[in-house]
């Protein structure tokens, strides 16, 4: 009923509109080019089987959350509500979704939320160009393969040398990279934080990461080094030469994947990762 309501008023729709959800607010988009607008669409997000776990972990133990790619905040507010015990480092590059992003914070009365408008990358501290794409989700600093609304400068940042003044021991630690292209690079910024706290990580595969052949090489070393293992949103583990071949029979138009998660073999996450409802 409702979708067909929406379909109805949609063309009539001239700004955003404030919606209750999850227990927080936040702005809808009434732009199809926005990330957002799908909740408008739906009345609900996209990726619920990834904040299912979220939450799952969540009621075990606290979770400090890293969301690289925050777009407009669905990752970040969830995991703030269901716990405010739980840490929020939301980090978006995108000066114009950036925006966004602070527009739904301030309408909330989170406590537990720290958001930086930089870049996650292998270093800290660089400058780098960021492409904003018209569609909010395709924009990246890795590639250009949108048509372009902004090119502007911004600083790099790492997971490492974000997350070095927390006290990581307290929490079950879950780190969300959707960054366009750039996650191996995000991956080699925050090998001492892997090393040492096991985080599971919600990563985005697509033929922008692994159509370079240095890429496949690494996260295959990177896989066996740490004691990683490779699992979608079923909770299935996947074999990492199945999800190259997948990439390579995605049609022309394709350019994703979707999201799968890494998590550590024999790993506390992991139990509570397949454990059941």
């Amino acid at each position: 009923m409702y979708y067909l309501f929406f379909r109805l008023v949609r063309k009539f729709l001239l700004k955003d509109i404030l919606i209750n959800i999850y227990n927080f607010k936040i702005y809808a988009s009434f732009k199809k080019n926005k990330t957002s607008h799908y909740l408008l669409k739906k009345c609900d997000f996209d990726d619920l089987n990834e904040l299912n776990i979220i939450n799952k972990i969540s009621r075990k133990k606290k979770v400090f959350f890293l969301d690289a790619g925050c777009n407009y905040g669905f990752y970040s507010f969830y995991t703030a509500v269901i716990s405010n015990k739980n840490k929020i480092l939301s980090i978006e590059a995108s000066k114009i979704t950036a925006k966004e992003f602070i527009k739904n914070l301030e309408i909330n009365n989170f406590k537990n939320i720290d958001f930086y408008n930089k870049a996650i990358s292998k270093e800290n501290n660089n400058t780098i160009t960021f492409n904003d794409s018209e569609n909010d989700w395709e924009s990246s600093q890795a590639h250009d393969d949108f048509e372009i609304k902004l090119k502007s400068k911004i600083k790099t940042t790492s997971i490492d040398y974000l997350l070095k003044s927390y006290n990581l021991k307290e929490y079950s630690v879950i780190i969300k990279l959707d960054i366009e292209g750039n996650e191996i690079n995000a991956l080699k910024g925050g090998l001492n934080v892997i090393k040492n706290f096991f985080p599971l990580i919600i990563i985005e595969i697509s033929k922008y990461v692994f159509n370079v052949k240095s890429n496949i090489e690494y996260f295959k070393e990177f896989l066996i080094f740490f004691n990683y293992s490779i699992y979608n949103t079923r909770k299935e583990k996947i074999d990492f030469d199945k999800i190259i071949s997948d990439l390579n029979n995605l049609g022309e138009n394709y350019n994703t994947m979707g999201n799968f998660f890494l998590v550590k073999d024999n790993s506390n996450i992991l139990n509570s990762f397949l454990e059941d409802e």
